[in-house]
């Protein structure tokens, strides 16, 4: 409970100065950042519609889509992010904070970049492209930020055609300064190392195994002092990845002794097709 309530409060807060970020950094110059976001912008040209609301119109299949690939909490918090940037963004004035579009280009898409990566981080994501990559990143190991600078490729062909190439450069410095931001909060591409001590091996083996699409490698284990025999688990996961199996663990068996490490280089086969 405690755990959810801080994602809640720090999804919240991120969510809020996302929606700043484009109604004071971006929509005002006309600069996109990629995604939903950006096509939201550019349908309000031609449609009187706050693009806050076209935001979470478009994201009712995506959360569907979420809902099968990335679980129950993980949409719920995604739902009520985009929900609160949409009625952030209704709320918000639209005003420049600064009259040079570069400044803001860049600021803009640093902050909202920031946002999109510490809500992903906190369990749940701006919607949009951000679920598609998500899924990507978890079964193709990718970085979060690279696929997102991908897919937004199309928004700037489109932003050349409504607003013309000079605005479009400036989309570009945006959606790559956006794409580093992201990865310098979540960084999901770094691997871990988890070991983890136990007596509820067969529970947190079929825990681990529904969880990663990888295997887990035991071997048996006796303790020093109690010379009691125990099993340990090995897997490698993605940092992404943590927060669900801390989580598997201690609903599976609250007393294992856990060991975290980053792992430096992994060969072989990471993930099971």
């Amino acid at each position: 409970m405690k755990h959810s309530v801080v994602q809640t409060i720090a999804i919240t807060i991120f969510s809020i100065i996302m929606a700043y970020s484009l109604n004071t950094f971006l929509i005002p110059h006309n600069v996109l950042t990629g995604g939903i976001a950006g096509l939201a912008i550019i349908i309000n040209n031609y449609i009187p519609i706050n693009s806050g609301w076209i935001i979470l119109i478009i994201n009712i299949p995506l959360f569907v889509l979420g809902y099968f690939h990335l679980g129950k909490k993980f949409m719920l918090l995604t739902v009520y992010s985009v929900i609160l940037l949409s009625v952030s963004m209704r709320f918000i004035p639209i005003h420049a904070f600064s009259e040079d579009i570069l400044l803001s280009s860049v600021f803009g898409g640093v902050i909202f970049g920031i946002c999109v990566g510490a809500n992903i981080r906190f369990g749940g994501s701006a919607g949009g492209v951000d679920i598609i990559s998500v899924i990507l990143a978890k079964k193709k190991d990718m970085s979060v930020g690279f696929i997102i600078t991908c897919t937004n490729f199309a928004i700037v062909l489109v932003s050349a055609l409504v607003y013309g190439p000079d605005t479009t450069l400036y989309t570009l410095f945006a959606i790559f300064a956006s794409g580093k931001a992201v990865d310098s909060v979540h960084t999901n591409h770094l691997k871990l190392t988890v070991t983890i001590v136990t007596d509820k091996w067969k529970e947190l083996n079929a825990a681990l195994i529904q969880l990663h699409p990888r295997g887990v490698t035991m071997t048996d284990a006796e303790g020093v002092y109690s010379h009691h025999p125990k099993k340990v688990l090995t897997t490698v996961i993605t940092k992404y990845e943590l927060a669900e199996t801390k989580e598997a663990i201690q609903k599976n068996d609250p007393a294992a002794f856990v060991h975290i490490t980053r792992a430096i280089e992994v060969m072989g086969k990471f993930r099971k097709d």
